[in-house]
């Protein structure tokens, strides 16, 4: 358990508030389709909608919170089974979320029917569209933990992460992201890393198409490396596929092909919301490129951070994003927030929605970014003729 669990107020106050009371809040949030259910349903399916609305408008209101744990307790912290547990059990209600959601919305066109005592209505086109996004909302934050078990070192924590993407056809994420984004990111190698100037929707089709395609060529040049070919069960995207495809053909088995437009749904909405933070996390950042080719190592300043609290709890506190590059495979609960690292104006659950309207986005952060360019110790990254002249002399230009 949390070692420090039943400790006085003024041991916890030591930890982050997310460490103190780890992925409670998204798991509370996840059930809120089952709760507008037996609320009766109708506008109730609206529940999930509304919590995340007012989580937006309390997100800046209830503030930040920039505790770091003392470096006398992170090996306790670290350790502790606690934190990894919590996260394990993310991945039965990921799975069982789904199948409730998809059972009542594909029971629309039956009679009323009973189990065990409850009835159960048709839905009304209204009520199966409300429910269908807030499927794509809550199966959508699932992708937080994942993201963070895919980061494990143990075996089985990272099946666990991968499980728990299989239902938003993410799994592929897995390989992409700890094996290309980690190494190339802040660099033009990386289709994650968004350069000033660019608009947010090119980013988002550029760069989901180009992750998918990069994973596939990385589990290519790894089999290589070992003198085999890529076709073979020992690539993992073969394996990830294989198995979303298996989840998929069970959807059509047990509610029929209404299923599609479900997972399609599912498939869009969180890969939506990884391109806002992927285009939030790294815009315009740019590391050194050295004499041999090679890139600096990633420091704080090469990626964009955020302690709000609120948002924190809904991104497992990888909003705490430069200590999570600077330090790769630091897990979630002794994540710091970084003296050196640039600052968004807003919590993640506000600054992700920002990126969807670029006349506001550039309105916003454009200001910012010149003044930490001005600042700070930062190669810019620009779309041509995006960028002030005054940083063109050390700017590396990405191609159009």
């Amino acid at each position: 358990m949390f070692p420090k669990m039943n400790a006085p107020d003024s041991i916890k106050r030591k930890v982050s508030i997310v460490a103190r009371y780890t992925t409670i809040p998204i798991l509370l949030f996840s059930t809120t389709p089952v709760i507008a259910h037996f609320l009766g349903g109708g506008y109730w399916y609206l529940l999930t909608l509304a919590v995340f609305g007012i989580c937006m408008i309390l997100d800046p209101i209830v503030g930040d919170d920039p505790i770091n744990a003392p470096e006398e307790m992170e090996k306790e912290l670290e350790e502790s089974s606690f934190f990894r547990f919590m996260l394990w059990i993310y991945v039965p209600i990921q799975f069982l979320i789904t199948l409730f959601c998809y059972s009542l919305i594909t029971n629309t066109p039956m009679e009323m029917f009973t189990v065990l005592g409850v009835s159960y209505y048709p839905l009304s086109t209204a009520e199966m569209v409300f429910l269908a996004l807030s499927l794509a909302f809550v199966t959508a934050t699932g992708a937080t933990p994942g993201h963070e078990l895919c980061h494990h070192g143990n075996q089985f924590d990272r099946f666990m992460g991968q499980a728990l993407m299989t239902p938003i056809s993410m799994a592929d994420f897995y390989v992409y992201h700890n094996f290309h984004h980690h190494i190339h990111v802040a660099t033009p190698l990386d289709p994650a890393t968004s350069p000033y100037g660019e608009n947010f929707w090119r980013f988002a089709l550029r760069s989901t198409v180009l992750k998918s395609i990069t994973a596939w060529k990385v589990e290519a040049e790894r089999l290589g490396r070992k003198g085999s070919s890529w076709i073979s069960l020992d690539n993992k995207m073969i394996k990830i596929t294989i198995a979303q495809i298996a989840w998929f053909s069970l959807l059509v088995y047990l509610f029929g092909w209404i299923s599609l437009p479900l997972f399609i749904m599912q498939y869009l909405f969180p890969r939506l919301l990884l391109a806002t933070a992927d285009f939030a996390e790294h815009y315009g950042l740019m590391r050194k490129q050295l004499e041999d080719g090679s890139y600096e190592k990633v420091r704080a300043e090469h990626a964009w951070d955020d302690s709000m609290i609120i948002s924190s709890f809904f991104m497992c506190q990888i909003d705490r994003h430069s200590d999570h590059h600077a330090n790769v495979g630091r897990p979630y609960q002794i994540l710091r927030v970084m003296d050196k690292a640039p600052r968004l104006p807003l919590g993640y659950l506000n600054i992700l929605f920002v990126t969807m309207f670029p006349p506001l986005w550039r309105k916003i952060m454009h200001p910012i970014i010149e003044e930490f360019y001005d600042t700070a110790d930062i190669v810019p990254y620009a779309l041509p003729n995006t960028l002030p002249e005054r940083f063109l002399d050390r700017a590396v230009i990405a191609e159009k």
